[in-house]
């Protein structure tokens, strides 16, 4: 019997396919009885989809259900995952999203699953994740602040320098380069039963699904054990982080009450002539920086029509201080030290 899904997706990723095909033979060969793997290619142009197939006709043990699909275009993170997610086994409970460059630990989707069993409320949880140097922390699960600031927890810290990284906490959201969630509780939260919006497309995904998580009576965890190395950018890197991280903060701040809700309108102009500022200082396009306050608007309409309106304080947040009303300044590393327990907790 299949309990869980492993969905790990691919785009254009020849230009780091070492990588990328240690990601695909660890999650090929994960130490837990009862998966599937479902491959998704977002319509790849550069060989890589040819290359993952010949690599899993040679490789994948002969016990592993793997199936294989392709995108009729690129459909960014949350539409090719929400296609590997309508491809699942009917039977599953879980589902795992995995990005191609992150390499998993043997025994971390044993753990991640154990820890979510016993808890119908566990609606996503994450593990320990590293860089690819295997001591700098990428990922103990994420926050949000309450200027709609986002980022993984303990990011570019040390185990040492990171207190309470050895226990269990209540985070944000679970990270999605390699997150595990309940089924049932995806479908009694999102909008068509699916864990991501199609339109979000990059970098507002695993966050709007856990607030909205936690906005529904679920809760997302960090799990302390160690899930793998992530080697991070490896697919999107400048302009295309820059435009589609700033478009999210800016649909976010739409849809997410916080108490400086009544200054988003201050905030989000003082954000953005400093946002346009790097842009002179760094040479590059202040085009970008434009076309995402314009998209960011457009999608924080849809995602309330879809949504709703979301409360920060249902979910564990950190509060942020005057300065960081400018976003000028963000505190970090973030540490759980630094999380404030949501309000009716």
């Amino acid at each position: 019997m299949v309990s869980i899904s492993v969905i790990w997706l691919n785009y254009n990723s020849m230009k780091f396919k070492d990588v990328m095909l240690q990601s695909l033979d660890s999650f090929m060969n994960l130490d837990f009885d009862g998966y599937e793997l479902i491959i998704v290619d977002n319509a790849s142009s550069d060989g890589s989809y040819e290359l993952i197939r010949k690599y899993i006709e040679e490789r994948r043990p002969g016990h592993l259900k793997v199936r294989i699909i392709r995108s009729e275009s690129n459909l960014g993170y949350a539409g090719g995952m929400n296609l590997g997610w309508d491809a699942r086994d009917p039977e599953t409970r879980y589902v795992a999203f995995v990005n191609n460059d992150l390499i998993a630990e043997l025994e971390s989707l044993r753990e991640l699953i154990e820890s979510m069993e016993g808890d119908e409320k566990i609606g996503a949880v994450n593990g320990l994740i590293y860089y690819g140097d295997g001591k700098t922390i990428y990922s103990a699960g994420g926050y949000l602040n309450e200027t709609w600031i986002g980022s993984p927890i303990c990011n570019g810290a040390l185990p040492g320098n990171c207190p309470g990284i050895d226990k269990e906490h209540h985070v944000t959201y679970a990270d999605g380069a390699y997150m595990v969630v309940r089924i049932d509780a995806v479908k009694n939260t999102m909008p068509h039963g699916k864990p991501f919006i199609n339109e979000t497309f990059l970098y507002l995904d695993d966050s709007l699904l856990g607030l909205a998580l936690w906005n529904k009576g679920y809760r997302a965890k960090y799990m302390p054990a160690k899930t793998g190395k992530h080697y991070v950018g490896m697919t999107t890197r400048g302009l295309t982080s820059l435009y589609y991280g700033y478009r999210g903060t800016m649909a976010l701040s739409m849809i997410l009450r916080t108490r400086y809700s009544p200054l988003r309108f201050t905030i989000t102009l003082r954000r953005t002539i400093y946002w346009l500022y790097l842009s002179i200082t760094r040479n590059e396009s202040s085009k970008t920086y434009h076309l995402a306050i314009k998209e960011g608007q457009k999608l924080g309409k849809l995602l309330e029509s879809m949504l709703g309106k979301l409360d920060l304080y249902k979910a564990p947040h950190v509060k942020s201080s005057i300065i960081e009303l400018a976003g000028l300044f963000i505190k970090g590393p973030i540490t759980f030290n630094d999380l404030t327990p949501p309000h009716d907790s």
